[in-house]
């Protein structure tokens, strides 16, 4: 038997799948950004990343077509106003380009872990190395115009120590240590990606054509801010600086540039990306305040996710993922 006809398993077909999902949202919001940009350093950047993704749906695509699974149906040029006025700066963009890269970085490297044919694996594993890319040049292009926040800086100690005292552990009574490294790094993480989503659905809000989004995105809004301003206490508190925050680039149009499906798949992604993040926190933070901040934040989030895919289902844009056949429900349907 030959390599390319072995059977894709649920975890190739998942992964190629969200895949395809995720560059064909991207691609109307990219051609958008290629239309409005002004920056003659982003907006190469802004090239490759629509070369990639059209790369990526292809690729999908006859994948999908050698294994006889339909090809979902995604997102098209029906969904973007390439002649809409600018909503976001460019730096937003170049922001919105170093986020695709980080998020295409843990996604694929998940998705080539999981996957067992090989041209499923080279497939992953390229597109690990272009989001690598996407994400060191967006980097790079904002540390040559001072745009890069970099992380809060700690002192290096003198000496390796121990923990002596289960006091460590402790956050909510008492005196506090400070943060870890660690710690502060996912706060700072967690911060930042509240502060680009938060701008991201600031611009949604305004340009909606739905009432209904118009109040769910604005939520969202209060939802991130909410979230930044603990973060920004908790650095405080160890005499550690907040990160900058993008409402500046957002601009003042009400003229939407984007449908509004795609507008709520995008804030879908970004509950899924923030959901991810902050389980990943919750098992790396030793401090009891900061797990009981981290579950009260899943739960937020995660009905704030919950009533997007609502609001997809009432409408009829949620596109159903790959899933399991349900065998008690043919049965049933056998004996009516």
């Amino acid at each position: 038997m030959k390599e390319h006809n072995i059977q894709l398993t649920s975890a190739e077909i998942g992964s190629l799948w969200s895949n395809y999902m995720t560059d064909s949202s991207a691609l109307p919001v990219l051609k958008y950004f290629n239309a409005v940009v002004e920056d003659s350093e982003i907006k190469p950047l802004i090239e490759k990343a629509i070369t990639i993704s059209k790369s990526h749906i292809n690729q999908v695509t006859d994948i999908f077509k050698q294994a006889d699974y339909p090809i979902p149906i995604g997102f098209s040029d029906s969904d973007v106003d390439l002649n809409a006025p600018r909503l976001y700066s460019d730096t937003y963009m170049l922001y919105f380009l170093r986020n695709m890269g980080k998020s295409g970085i843990a996604a694929y490297g998940m998705a080539f872990s999981t996957a067992a044919r090989k041209d499923v694996r080279e497939f992953f594993s390229h597109a690990i190395n272009e989001s690598i890319k996407i994400e060191d040049t967006a980097k790079e292009i904002m540390l040559s115009k001072g745009l890069f926040v970099r992380p809060p800086y700690i002192n290096i100690p003198d000496t390796i120590d121990f923990v002596e005292k289960q006091s460590f552990m402790r956050g909510w009574f008492g005196e506090r240590r400070t943060l870890t490294a660690e710690e502060i790094t996912h706060i700072f993480m967690n911060f930042t990606n509240n502060a680009y989503g938060k701008a991201l659905l600031t611009g949604f809000a305004q340009v909606a054509e739905s009432e209904e989004l118009r109040r769910f995105f604005s939520r969202g809004v209060e939802l991130a801010r909410e979230i930044m301003k603990q973060y920004r206490t908790l650095l405080e508190e160890s005499s550690l600086p907040s990160p900058m925050t993008w409402d500046t680039d957002v601009n003042n149009s009400t003229v939407s540039p984007f449908s509004d499906k795609l507008m709520l798949f995008q804030t879908s992604a970004l509950n899924a990306i923030s959901l991810g993040n902050i389980g990943g926190s919750l098992a790396l933070s030793l401090r009891r305040d900061l797990v009981l901040k981290y579950l009260k934040q899943l739960k937020d989030i995660g009905l704030y996710a919950e009533d997007a895919a609502n609001i997809l289902i009432k409408n009829g844009w949620f596109e159903r993922p790959p899933q399991a056949i349900d065998r008690e429900y043919l049965v049933k349907g056998k004996k009516k």
